[in-house]
């Protein structure tokens, strides 16, 4: 097997900034054609300078990286720009568009590398509309106007396009309708004395809340003598209503950092059970408990699988969740105590990746737990930012924000002009909705995905992943070098992994699967 001289990467946010600068940095490769249809190379989507400052990274500084062998390249990189970020917090949470900044500066000084390293870079601000493997066994890319072929692609796109399952108010309507909350800035004109309903529970809806509560809108958040945060409203009046399906609210990662034993929640004990078509998710969950008391971690695990068990009522559901919410706030915050399920899952990393591809759950499990338990999985494994819980507590204290769970339908009702929102203890009429639930579409089959995944999907270059013969959500790939299925020399780094594999979201995961990628045509 040759090593390849000119590899394509088409998306330059994040991914295709860290695949950049590895290639660069650490390969014998002549030539890289970069792929952005914004024409912004480096930033990415969620990173970008006009972004809202509210919104923050749920990662802490110290653990953004480029690369998988150092987690704390953006913190060193902060301590040279005193100019951005005079005091730098190791385990704090900065907004989004710093690390955008960061990616920015790597951009620039990489093709300043490869410049001195005598590396052509083409850059390419088109929108790549189809891939296609020609008889020399090169990978023929085309845009609009323009084609090229390059040895081996790495589709490097890291944001999957936005679903809308809503409908939109009736033209005239006095009710208000956001899709996305992403480079939205009409969301800041929302009235200070409204009702907002946000659809979903996740970060991106956390987000949402902390631009309805922004410093900018005349609120502000400060500290009583006991040392809790409180909100003082000011001329803001709004009130925030999360609606989700299941309630669950993210968990927090502990303030310092302790040390983590894991003896059984490992690929190799756990491969140590496979026997036939795989393990169980008891097994899985015996794993995790045993690891918890191996770490003195405090656990309610009846809280775990079943938060809401006793709830009979809206309050009761509202109630429940904000006793959790500061349960969790005071584990992460206090010294003798940690939220050790965040800990132990953050310290299994990209092993978590490596027991999908191993497929140790049976395919029966395995659905079932996709169906079942990845969301309750996420809020430990996607956690946020402690001084953003903090928030949600105090906002809810102060009767600005509540929890709906067991959402099931969303309508528009003309004789309204309001959303009904359809949930398990009743109904909830919207003037005001934000919709943070289609922010990521990973069906490889959707009409929302763009020109050129439907294109592959069409053409049969790119297919759903299958669990026992069931398609599912995300791509199918070979898990060894992320090459998609089907094909020699195209290789997948983005948000369509979830699915054969786990959530792809964090820095290090997707820097350890660019790495595994590039090693492997390589041939280290």
């Amino acid at each position: 097997m040759t090593t390849p001289k000119h590899v394509a990467l088409i998306g330059c946010g994040f991914t295709g900034t860290s695949a950049f600068y590895q290639l660069v940095d650490q390969y014998p490769i002549e030539e890289i054609t970069i792929f952005e249809s914004t024409g912004i190379f480096g930033p990415g989507y969620p990173y970008r300078d006009d972004e809202c400052q509210d919104y923050l990274l749920n990662n802490t500084t110290d653990t953004l990286c480029l690369t998988p062998d150092n987690k704390r390249a953006f913190l060193n990189w902060l301590r040279t720009r005193p100019d951005l970020v005079p005091e730098v917090e190791e385990r704090g949470n900065l907004p989004r568009v710093y690390y955008g900044y960061f990616l920015e500066d790597v951009f620039k000084s990489t093709m300043t590398s490869a410049a001195i390293k005598n590396i052509k870079v083409n850059l390419v601000a088109e929108e790549v509309t189809e891939v296609a493997e020609d008889d020399n066994g090169k990978v023929a890319i085309t845009w609009k106007g323009g084609r090229t072929s390059a040895d081996k692609a790495i589709l490097t796109i890291g944001h999957c396009p936005n679903k809308d399952n809503y409908p939109k108010p009736d033209k005239g309507s006095k009710a208000l309708y956001f899709s996305n909350h992403v480079n939205e800035k009409s969301l800041d004109k929302i009235p200070m004395d409204a009702e907002v309903h946000i659809l979903g529970a996740s970060l991106s809806a956390f987000d949402v809340v902390g631009r309805l509560f922004s410093p900018d809108t005349g609120c502000h958040f400060e500290r009583d003598s006991n040392g809790q945060l409180i909100y003082l409203p000011g001329p803001n009046g709004r009130r925030a209503i999360l609606c989700s399906r299941s309630g669950r609210l993210k968990k927090m990662k502990s303030r310092k950092i302790k040390s983590v034993k894991r003896e059984h929640f490992t690929l190799s004990h756990l491969s140590s059970l496979k026997i036939g078509e795989g393990i169980m998710l008891k097994d899985v969950g015996d794993a995790l408990k045993k690891d918890c008391a191996l770490n003195e971690g405090k656990i309610n695990w009846d809280d775990i699988i079943e938060p809401y068990r006793h709830c009979q009522t809206v309050d009761q559901v509202d109630q429940k969740a904000a006793k959790i919410l500061e349960n969790d706030l005071s584990a992460a915050i206090a010294s003798d105590e940690r939220n050790i399920l965040v800990d132990i899952f953050g310290d299994a990393g990209i092993e978590i990746w490596d027991m999908f591809a191993a497929r140790l759950l049976s395919p029966d499990e395995e659905k079932k737990f996709r169906r079942k338990y990845e969301t309750a999985t996420l809020t430990f494994e996607a956690s946020c930012p402690i001084s953003t819980a903090e928030k949600l507590l105090a906002l809810h204290r102060a009767g600005c924000l509540k929890i709906i769970k067991g959402v099931s339908t969303v309508s528009f009702s003309s004789n309204d002009g309001a959303y009904i929102i359809n949930h398990e203890f009743g109904r909830d009429h919207a003037s005001i909705l934000v919709n943070t639930t289609g922010s990521v579409d990973r069906d490889v089959l959707s009409p929302y995905q763009p020109t050129l995944i439907r294109n592959m999907a069409s053409s049969g270059l790119m297919s759903p992943y299958k669990c026992g013969g069931e398609a599912m959500l995300g791509t199918d790939v070979d898990m060894a070098d992320f090459r998609v299925t089907g094909t020699n020399n195209i290789h997948l780094a983005s948000m369509l992994l979830w699915g054969p594999g786990f959530y792809t979201s964090g820095a290090i995961i997707m820097a350890t699967i660019v790495d595994r990628i590039l090693k492997s045509l390589f041939n280290e």
